[in-house]
């Protein structure tokens, strides 16, 4: 079965009796009758429509009174709007009327303040006119027993939609009562349904994702550990195909491509290591050749013949580095790299280095020096291999210092390890390519010289004495190799022993 089918099954179960819940518990309160309560809300939207009426015609009572006393023009403004609304207001309630009664009152009461209103417009064009005492008499007399009378049938009007609004409350809780011994049924009958269907819906969830869970982590984890393998170049068994789904299948490519890997790899070795031992000998000979003819023991050579004979010897010496490289890199892979691990002196070690690559530092006049813990450390390991280590570090970075600049080997001591630190001021290498800068053939600037060997022969070197080598880069600032090898066990008296061969 394909893996989308078993995820989609295992999941379906769950949504099924979910679905299956969900269904039966709308069935069962779509069972439960309770009554709906339009005529409780719509009493109280009345209600509160008259109360509001009520005071807005109160308000404008009180604003019509003081815009005729102080023929503010304010006011009138304000009790011009305020009859306006009031009006809508009239409008507003007369939606919520049931009774022939409810309708007899609000119209009477929409009859008096239109009269009322009309009172106080004539009131105050008497005003405006300068016959203040006609205006307050008739705003007296007139308007003011009208609007009274509409405050009255107000009161009575929220009187009844009070009294309506209490009915409907007393039939809503009678509703309420008679449901409550159904809807205590319901609740009972839906928590057991719900809770043992959930239940099994979680353990039949759990047990169909644990089982599809473990088989995909543990055929990934497989993989994962069979593809680190091989990017260790460790990898020689096939993985193990158990399923006939989606990872199966990608075992089986993966199982494929190892082993056409291996095959590359094989063939590639056996290339460099053929290859080179072939161009070994040739090389030596030629070597020797231009060594000899520049001593003159075949005869004086013009200037001419001495620079082209110095060239074909430093292309001759490039060409047998490169072969040595070659050749100790695959016997470090096959871990046939000869080693004689004897008790020496790190410091040592790294001078004798140094002073090697001193000629080509003055020469590109950049300040090389070394920097070393007090104290003589000992430690057991192959004395020119580790000058080889140094050599390649600070050769490295020799090439990518300019003029002026510094490169300092520092060696440290611990309880357990020696240190040597390669820093310069280089370059430095690009942050992308730092992961890389240990691989063969790998160079972050070309154009430098070198053969993109010596970083990954180090690293051999280093790890075959157990230790482990790092580096630190920013660009345009400089580099940093750290080299942290095992002191090795204590020998007696800690001094250099007979060499052991590996």
């Amino acid at each position: 079965m394909r893996l989308a089918a078993k995820i989609f099954l295992a999941f379906s179960l769950v949504i099924m009796v979910l679905a299956g819940i969900a269904g039966w518990s709308l069935n069962e309160v779509g069972k439960l009758y309770i009554a709906d309560q339009p005529i409780t809300i719509k009493a109280a939207e009345a209600l509160l429509s008259a109360v509001s009426l009520r005071e807005a015609v109160s308000t404008a009572k009180r604003v019509d009174r003081r815009s005729l006393v102080f023929a503010d023009q304010a006011y009138i403004d304000t009790s011009i709007a305020g009859a306006g609304l009031i009006a809508q207001e009239f409008e507003r309630l007369a939606g919520f009327l049931t009774t022939a009664e409810e309708a007899t009152l609000l119209r009477r009461a929409a009859g008096s303040f239109k009269a009322y209103y009309a009172s106080v417009t004539a009131a105050r064009e008497l005003r405006q006119r300068g016959d203040v005492m006609r205006a307050e008499k008739l705003l007296r007399d007139d308007a003011e027993p009208v609007v009274d009378r509409v405050v009255q049938d107000l009161d009575r009007l929220i009187q009844i939609f009070r009294d309506a609004l209490d009915k409907a409350q007393t039939d809503a809780k009678d509703a309420l009562g008679r449901a409550r011994v159904e809807i205590e049924a319901l609740r009972s009958r839906t928590w057991t349904a719900v809770t043992t269907a959930m239940i099994l819906a979680v353990l039949a969830a759990l047990a169909g994702t644990a089982v599809i869970a473990f088989r995909m982590t543990r055929s990934l984890a497989r993989l994962s550990d069979a593809m680190k393998a091989v990017a260790e170049g460790a990898f020689h068994e096939p993985l193990k195909i158990d399923t006939d789904d989606e990872i199966g299948a990608l075992a089986k490519s993966f199982n494929s491509m190892a082993a056409r890997l291996r095959e590359i790899d094989e063939m590639k070795e056996k290339f460099y290591a053929t290859v080179s031992h072939e161009l070994r000998s040739p090389l030596n000979a030629m070597s020797e050749a231009a060594r000899l003819i520049e001593e003159k023991t075949a005869g004086p050579l013009t200037d001419k013949q001495q620079r082209l004979l110095a060239i074909f010897r430093k292309g001759t010496e490039r060409l047998l580095r490169l072969v040595n490289e070659v050749l100790d890199l695959s016997r470090a892979d096959t871990g046939m790299l000869p080693f004689e691990r004897r008790w020496f002196d790190p410091e040592t070690a790294v001078r004798r280095a140094i002073e090697e690559l001193r000629p080509r530092a003055e020469q590109r006049g950049i300040a090389l020096r070394v920097v070393a813990d007090s104290g003589s450390e000992r430690m057991l390991g192959d004395e020119d291999r580790i000058v080889q280590v140094v050599v390649n570090l600070v050769g490295n970075s020799l090439r990518f210092t300019p003029p002026g600049g510094n490169v300092i080997v520092r060696l440290r001591h611990t309880d357990s390890e020696i240190q040597v630190e390669v820093v310069d001021t280089g370059i430095g290498i690009p942050a992308a390519f730092l992961p890389l800068v240990f691989d063969r053939f790998s160079q972050a600037h070309s154009g430098k010289g070198g053969t993109g060997l010596g970083l990954a022969i180090v690293k051999s070197l280093v790890e075959a004495h157990d230790g482990n080598v790092t580096v630190e880069s920013h660009e345009g600032k400089g580099t940093r190799f750290t080299v942290s090898l095992p002191r090795g066990a204590p020998s007696p008296a800690n001094t250099a022993g007979p060499a052991i061969q590996a």
